[in-house]
């Protein structure tokens, strides 16, 4: 019981890492802004705010993200995607190493994020993706902007989302509009942390959340995003590694694997 309460008080206090991590980036934002170095505008809204310090944020700990997720089967994953792929929230570019360009026709990255690109191009540039991938400045949520694009219903081969529906507005219908976007056969490779089976852990995720999205880009740890992904359609294929029962309790418990659409074509 002991060694129970010791793990669990390590995992409960370890968002707080995270949000001095958010705090020092808020710092910098707010000091960019008052000395008229970059953007004083933005102190009047709060999704700019919001994605500037989450910009210091991410470029601080996104190598140290890269190499936890080494300990996964995310690579593996990664290296499935084939033909059309439209990369949810790439951020600075953790999974382009990962992607096998001999099965790739063409990548979108969609990230709204505009604090991020020029790392994600960087990185786009050091992987030699710069003939497949365009970032697309916009959410999913933005259909307009992505028809422009051309990824419209049934345009896409694979989703890849890692870790990205937790800060998404409307997550449920934004899993939907996903299954929407794939063709039939299409896959959806995900990584998402979802919200805690075990009660007390998920008090303390609700607890954290009430401060969390302002430091982790608009992140919520409660949300049950399995549930909204085995929802959104029709599934052929449903192999998703969901938290064992002795990590039920884990503030960050997370889904990991992939989900393939009814009807015809399907993985290369």
């Amino acid at each position: 019981m002991a060694l129970d309460i010791f793990k669990r008080l390590q995992t409960y206090f370890e968002p707080l890492v995270f949000i001095a991590v958010g705090v020092w980036g808020a710092i910098l934002v707010l000091l960019e802004i008052v000395t008229f170095q970059k953007g004083p505008k933005d102190i009047v809204s709060q999704r700019k705010l919001i994605d500037r310090i989450f910009g210091k944020v991410w470029l601080r700990i996104d190598k140290m993200i890269a190499v936890r997720e080494l300990e996964t089967n995310l690579p593996t994953l990664i290296n499935k995607a084939y033909g059309t792929v439209l990369e949810i929230g790439p951020g600075s570019g953790n999974q382009l190493p990962r992607y096998d360009v001999s099965k790739i026709d063409r990548i979108y990255g969609v990230e709204p994020n505009l604090n991020l690109h020029d790392a994600l191009r960087a990185t786009i540039k050091q992987n030699g993706l710069s003939d497949v991938y365009t970032i697309v400045p916009c959410g999913v949520e933005d259909s307009t902007k992505l028809a422009d694009y051309g990824i419209r219903a049934g345009s896409v081969d694979t989703v890849t989302s890692v870790q990205v529906l937790c800060s998404v507005p409307q997550p449920a219908e934004m899993a939907r509009e996903l299954y929407r976007l794939l063709k039939p056969g299409g896959q959806m490779v995900v990584y998402e942390h979802v919200e805690s089976e075990d009660l007390l852990s998920r008090w303390v995720q609700v607890l954290y959340t009430t401060v969390w999205p302002y430091a982790a880009g608009n992140c919520h740890l409660n949300r049950p995003t399995g549930k909204y992904l085995l929802e959104a359609g029709s599934w052929s294929t449903i192999d998703l590694e969901t938290p064992k029962e002795e990590d039920a309790w884990m503030l960050f418990p997370r889904v990991l694997g992939r989900l393939v659409k009814w009807g015809a074509g399907g993985a290369k």
